[in-house]
């Protein structure tokens, strides 16, 4: 079996694998609470419910058993779960063949159009993600720059349990994850369930994170928005949504035919500004979108509480902690960003709107979910490391567009003398609205009509539409001045932004439908009617322009993921450049060699591979492939500390094995690995050693022996 086709069959059964912690938690939990009139639902909707809760509640759960007991008990939790599904719906069907009572299913209408979305989504993520052979060659997918370390933590989950060790440092000892962990968890318990790879699990990942984002615009639609009749048409608007992104196609395509620069493999228009559209999120980052979906679940479940019995009111309360405890453990950004615009929306409501039960709920959930947090917590602000940053969190103005052009003006000039820092930030902030209005696109059309039609008196919002907005405008500000500290890259602006545009593709699928009643000369509400009548004409023709760049900019999205690498390659040909076609080599005899080396060597083993890279695609092979503890992940500080471990080992760590790499012999990689602690060490072809006869490339006993990859025990 070639390794494309290993690869698509591993992943979809992978899944598979996913069902017993991302539905049977949730149907389980619900079932016996019968959280909101659940056992009297039809199997669609329960499945609506089941996923989203499951992600709620197996995140946490799994790394709360697993720490205070281990993997295989978190497994076995999952196996029960899966137990009581099969006796619940058995029980279920018994009782319905004995009563000739139909089963309520709801697949009908338009259940076979979302089946056809569902299927297409799984086919998506695989070509996107799955390597492509061809030869001795091996062309990956550009997303294996966050997929590389993403499969070697969740890896890590397997071979040194809860909390995970950091697999890319290790000095003197190995160290516990300085990181947010529960998606690998997660995933961990998956790979230890199906004994599937982690990378499988991980592309498997991708798709139900998918899963989750439709089931949780569902929910929303129904319960939140109360949609009513047009409820199944305006959801599969929402999923229409999901495949439109702002104009940064445009912004791309100035650049090439004005400014005659290369088409950029990097997916977004400005590196520092992004917005990552759902295409980006799903792909690259589904823990982000997971935590997003954890936390509106449990405002969701707060906001319906009121409706429900006094017992599944305790019920949802603990549900809701639960949802907060995940959030922030598989994404502290995400989470930390929720808490501040549900403090500043518990204000308004409290304040204005004279609503305390809402605001009360996500109080005590909050609690609860502290509680639960406290052993996580607790191991973050005990583990050795240090961070690049004085501070996880900082003030600043978001960068969108690059301000460089306007402080050239004569103004800025004048005022960059004066005070540069003020002279900066002013641009910038100057920049915030075209920057974006670009980055959102078609969203940002639909937020302007939210903000101006209500104080026109073009329509009336609905409390809950009130709410998106509020949640809208919070998150806008929020990420517009604060922004990252611990690291370069201002992960906090880019994935709390998932708060944003949950929002506004909520209030987007919303606006097309009243614009499609309008069109019909139907109605549905006081909203639907007034607003789209009332809109002008070449506002919807603005709109339906970007909603057309916006689902072009996705295209250019994917083919971006899929094809960067190759592109690259041929680009490299072309020109003869003597790296072209190292790479994808050094993929394919990586992927062969490696698993060779983890067939016959201890999942507990320390490996270390050349640390050196010309770039960061060399590196993300090894991590992706190595499946081991590494003493670091390459050979510039911090070395992989940031992520756990002391990095006082880095420099005296790199420094020595770069030695190793550059030529040394048997005696001298003995002594290196006995300091270190390094096991085994892997060279191939392209390594200095590889062409030395004497080195210990040639001379230390192999564990794996292949023409262009070699595994040396050096202990």
């Amino acid at each position: 079996m070639s390794i494309t086709t290993q690869q698509i069959v591993e992943s979809l059964a992978a899944v598979l694998g996913f069902v017993p912690v991302a539905v049977c938690p949730g149907y389980v939990a619900a079932w016996l609470t019968n959280l909101y009139g659940f056992r009297g639902r039809s199997l669609v909707e329960r499945a609506f419910w089941s996923v989203p809760l499951s992600f709620a509640i197996a995140p946490i759960g799994a790394v709360l058993v697993g720490r205070f007991t281990s993997l295989n008990v978190a497994v076995a939790c999952s196996i029960l779960c899966v137990l009581g599904c099969v006796i619940l719906l058995a029980r279920e069907f018994l009782q319905n063949r004995r009563s000739r009572h139909p089963w309520n299913i709801g697949f009908h209408p338009r259940g076979m159009t979302a089946l056809t979305i569902a299927v297409l989504w799984v086919v998506t993520v695989l070509l996107l993600l799955v390597d492509i052979k061809v030869g001795a060659n091996v062309y990956m997918s550009l997303a294996i720059f966050d997929h590389s370390m993403r499969v070697a933590w969740t890896q890590s989950v397997l071979y040194s349990g809860i909390p995970p060790a950091n697999p890319l440092y290790m000095f003197k000892h190995s160290a516990p994850m300085r990181y947010y962990y529960f998606w690998y968890v997660l995933c961990a318990t998956v790979a230890h369930m199906t004994s599937l790879p982690a990378r499988a699990v991980m592309n498997a990942s991708c798709v139900w994170a998918g899963f989750l984002l439709a089931a949780l615009l569902g929910l929303y639609l129904k319960h939140f928005l109360v949609i009513g009749a047009r409820l199944r048409q305006q959801f599969l608007i929402a999923m229409g949504l999901l495949c439109v992104t702002g104009l940064g196609i445009c912004v791309n395509l100035v650049d090439f035919l004005y400014f005659h620069e290369p088409l950029p493999g990097y997916l977004e228009a400005w590196k520092e500004g992004q917005i990552s559209s759902w295409l980006d999120s799903l792909i690259w980052v589904p823990h982000h979108l997971a935590s997003m979906a954890c936390a509106m679940l449990g405002l969701l479940l707060a906001w319906i509480i009121q409706s429900e019995t006094a017992s599944t009111r305790r019920a949802s309360l603990v549900f809701i902690s639960m949802a907060f405890a995940s959030s922030l453990g598989l994404s502290v950004y995400v989470a930390f960003a929720f808490f501040l615009v549900m403090i500043a929306w518990s204000l308004w409501q409290v304040v204005f709107e004279r609503s305390w039960r809402v605001p009360g709920v996500l109080a005590i959930s909050g609690a609860g979910a502290a509680v639960l947090l406290a052993p996580f917590l607790w191991g973050l602000t005990h583990s050795v490391s240090n961070v690049q940053g004085p501070s996880v969190f900082e003030l600043d103005v978001r960068e969108m567009v690059p301000p460089a052009a306007l402080l050239t003006t004569p103004f800025f000039r004048s005022l960059d003398i004066a005070a540069p820092t003020f002279a900066r930030n002013l641009a910038k902030a100057i920049l915030l609205l075209p920057g974006y209005a670009v980055e959102l696109g078609f969203y940002s059309i639909v937020l302007s009509i939210q903000l101006i039609a209500p104080w026109r008196s073009r329509g009336t919002l609905t409390r809950a539409q009130r709410a998106l907005v509020f949640i809208s405008v919070a998150t806008l500000i929020l990420i517009s001045f604060v922004r990252s500290g611990v690291i370069d890259s201002n992960d906090f602006g880019w994935r709390a932004a998932l708060l944003l545009q949950f929002s506004l593709a909520l209030l987007a699928s919303e606006l097309l439908c009243s614009w499609s009643f309008a069109d019909r000369r139907e109605s549905a509400s006081k909203w639907i009617h007034d607003l789209p009548g009332k809109t002008p004409s070449a506002v919807r023709s603005l709109a339906s322009f970007a909603l057309v760049i916006g689902i072009l900019t996705t295209v250019y999205q994917m083919l971006m993921i899929r094809f960067t690498i190759p592109f690259r390659e041929a680009q490299l040909s072309t020109i003869h450049d003597p790296t072209a076609g190292r790479l994808v080599h050094k993929a394919y005899i990586s992927l062969r060699g490696y698993a060779a080396l983890d067939s016959v060597i201890p999942h507990w083993s320390v490996v270390q591979y050349n640390p050196w890279m010309p770039d960061l695609l060399w590196l993300n092979v090894d991590w992706l492939a190595v499946k081991h503890q590494s003493a670091v992940d390459m050979d510039q500080a911090p070395c992989g500390s940031e992520f756990g471990g002391d990095p006082a080992g880095c420099v005296p760590m790199a420094a020595a094995i770069d030695a190793l790499y550059r030529g040394a012999t048997a005696a001298q990689a003995r002594a290196t690995c006995r300091q270190i602690g390094i096991e085994y060490l892997v060279a191939r072809i392209y390594d200095p050693a590889w062409k030395q006869a004497e080195s210990w490339v040639w001379t230390l006993r192999p564990v794996v022996a292949q023409p262009e990859f070699r595994a040396l025990d050096c202990r």
